[in-house]
This record gives structure tokens, sequence and C-alpha cells, in this order.
């Protein structure tokens, strides 16, 4: 018998596991709603941050500090406080904090949701974008895992999962989703660093 090095056939490291996977595709069901309710939470803030949200206005910067971070690995943080006045004009609150380095002057468009300021802007819009864009892959990676039913954690292994997936009818929407998730994701990191 020949081996399988002198045929060109590797042999695979990774051997689906026979009969039903049901635990697998659970996980995979988990995966597809955890992406869902990434999707809608960034949908939602992209929305808010296109200034869509009724508490907008300004906040001009009167001082800012770096305060350290927590935890073992926390990196240090920039933090600013200063007036905020509403689109009618109106002060709201002079003591108003908003994370980000900014410079004391500066007027921010922000959006005031209960006691924390969110940016207003482009950038923010593009990086939740970014957050769906992920959460559409997580959803894909589920989707994967529904169909065939087996839950890949290696690399050889997603290999093997993607070649499983191609023989399914189901291949065409993990592709067209794969690659527009992948799109999307290299769109608005583009757009995110050219945008204010």
């Amino acid at each position: 018998m020949a081996m399988p090095e002198l045929l060109g056939v590797s042999p695979s490291p990774f051997v689906p596991p026979p009969g039903p996977r049901y635990k697998a595709r659970a996980l995979g069901v988990g995966w597809v709603v955890a992406a869902l309710l990434c999707a809608y939470f960034s949908a939602s803030q992209a929305s808010r941050a296109a200034g869509h949200v009724a508490n907008k206005g300004v906040l001009t910067v009167e001082r800012c500090w770096q305060h350290p971070g927590s935890g073992r690995y926390g990196s240090k943080g920039t933090e600013c406080v200063g007036s905020f006045r509403t689109a009618t004009g109106r002060v709201v609150r002079d003591d108003a904090e908003l994370d980000g380095a900014h410079v004391p002057g500066e007027r921010v468009r922000v959006y005031r949701a209960g006691d924390s300021y969110n940016l207003v802007g482009w950038r923010a819009f593009w990086g939740w974008l970014i957050l769906f864009c992920f959460g559409a892959l997580v959803a894909c990676h589920g989707l994967m895992t529904i169909v065939v039913g087996i839950h890949a954690t290696k690399a050889e292994e997603m290999l093997v999962v993607q070649s499983l997936v191609r023989r399914t009818s189901a291949a065409v929407y993990v592709k067209s989703l794969m690659w527009s998730a992948l799109a999307g994701l290299v769109l608005c990191a583009m757009l995110a660093l050219v945008s204010h």
C-alpha cells in the first residue's frame, strides 16, 4: 500500500466525529444569537453616533488629565471635563466628563446618555459599523457550525469545516455573508481612519 505522502495526499490531522453532533450545533446557534445581539447593539450605537438622538449638543473642553488604567494590564486613558450645551444653546452641565484625548477649548459634538457623554461624528459611526461587520463574521462562523455540526477551534479544523460546508447547499449563503462582512470590515476601517 502506498504512503499518503507519495500519492500527493496529505493526511488530515483532524477527523470529524461520527454521528449526530447536537452540542456543536447548539453552540453554533449560540454564536448566531450572540452575533445578532452584537449587530443590533452596534447598529443602534452607530445610529446615535450619526446624530439620530434627542440629547445631542456640544461639549466645550476645559481641561484634560490622564488617569491610570485599571487591572494588571490596564492602559492609561485620558479624560476631559467641560461644559455641555444642548443643540438649543442651553447649558445643561458645567462638569460634563468625556473620555478621549482632546485639547482644552475644543468643541466636541456629543450626545448625553444618562451621566455619560459619547461622541457624535463619522469616525465613531464607522467604528460602530466595524463592530457590526465583526458580528457578521461571528454569525458566519456560527452558521458553519450549525451546517456541519463541528465546532472548529484551530486553523486546520476551520479548513476542514469550510471544505465540508462547500459540499452543502448553504455554501453560497455562508460564502456571501463571509465576503460581505470582510469587505465591510475593511471599508469601514478605512473610512474610520480618514473621517473626523
